[in-house]
């Protein structure tokens, strides 16, 4: 099991913006826009407490109930928790209570942002020592939330600050989990 804690994570602003345009449905997004989300990435970065977990198993030992639309020839799966910490939370808490719309919505960008970084850091972590074993890894699944106490037997997210809020939710909100599988490479032919 690893545990990684206090990892940077680089806020893009492009990608900020264009998850904005989705989710506050906006039809373009302008020069002060941009501006707010740059204020707001300054602002809140040392707000950011990343934490991951993850635990890799073989494909006999792990989980049943967490396995979902495998590959054909997996051998093993890694499954992970990541969080960026409940700093956010408080001031998106604020904003709409001030009913301070744009800046509620580019808070949740970042925060979506950051989470999605987060779960990539991680998955290089695990590819990365799937290639010391000559494996590759699958794209990234989400968990359902009907395996998240298997998931949670597994890898114990309390260790990093994460804990189950209900059948379907983490505390803090700002927290994920998938599961990646392990393949063996193919040797190609010469």
């Amino acid at each position: 099991m690893k545990k990684i804690k206090k990892f940077k994570i680089n806020f893009r602003p492009r990608d900020i913006a264009r998850m904005l345009k989705t989710t506050a449905q906006l039809t373009e997004v302008t020069p002060q826009i941009e501006e707010a989300v740059l204020r707001e990435i300054a602002r809140i970065t040392p707000l950011v407490a990343t934490a991951a977990m993850y635990e890799t198993q073989a494909k006999d030992k792990f989980p049943a109930e967490m396995v979902a639309a495998p590959p054909d020839n997996w051998v093993a799966a890694s499954a992970y928790i990541v969080t960026i910490g409940e700093g956010l939370e408080g001031d998106i808490r604020a904003a709409r209570q001030r009913d301070e719309t744009m800046i509620t919505n580019i808070l949740h960008a970042i925060a979506v942002e950051g989470l999605d970084q987060s779960a990539n850091f991680v998955a290089r972590l695990i590819a990365d020592e799937a290639k010391d074993q000559d494996c590759e890894i699958s794209r990234q699944q989400v968990i359902p939330s009907a395996a998240w106490t298997a998931l949670f037997t597994m890898v114990p997210g309390d260790k990093i600050g994460v804990t189950l809020a209900g059948p379907d939710a983490f505390h803090p909100l700002y927290s994920s989990c998938g599961l990646v599988y392990w393949q063996p490479i193919k040797k190609r032919r010469k």
